[in-house]
């Protein structure tokens, strides 16, 4: 049976493997501008200090080798949960020390915590090889506001990455 053109791109953009870590392994890179962290079994929730903005980093295991090759990175997904006042500003993908893709200048918030949407899907184009662990890092601000409401927290409760060869 031969396999029409659309069909054999849809298989060829399959991912081959996916990898997840859940949300209580997520690291914050200034743990004094947090003022509370709370890790229970759903994930990891910070509430940031008013006025600062913080990195938080998840780290996530990659395969060396997929059906005799080296994987290719197509796409990262990041389930979180924030208010209007803790927007996720940027997310980095690090292959080891390379910096791979800089989503920057994103103010993302609300629930995205259970299904992938466009708020917590970010496409890798082209693909990109990976060779060593991989690192995502996220920046979250949490601005100074007069009115004090809503609180600042993010919740983070998985992340994960595909790949194909």
């Amino acid at each position: 049976m031969k396999l029409s053109s659309s069909t054999s791109a849809a298989k060829a953009m399959t991912p081959k493997h996916t990898v997840c870590v859940h949300g209580n392994i997520v690291n914050p890179e200034y743990p004094e501008h947090i003022d509370e962290v709370s890790r229970k079994g759903w994930g990891t929730t910070f509430w940031g200090k008013e006025d600062t903005t913080n990195w938080f980093h998840i780290p996530l295991s990659v395969p060396n080798f997929l059906d005799g090759g080296r994987p290719k990175l197509t796409k990262i997904f990041l389930f979180f949960h924030n208010t209007s006042r803790s927007p996720i500003n940027a997310v980095h993908i690090y292959d080891g020390p390379r910096l791979i893709k800089a989503f920057d200048n994103l103010r993302l918030a609300g629930d995205h915590a259970r299904v992938l949407d466009r708020s917590n899907a970010f496409t890798i184009d082209p693909p990109c090889e990976v060779l060593y662990g991989l690192g995502l890092s996220i920046s979250v601000q949490f601005p100074a506001s007069p009115e004090q409401k809503p609180p600042r927290w993010i919740l983070f409760t998985t992340a994960g990455a595909e790949f194909r060869i």
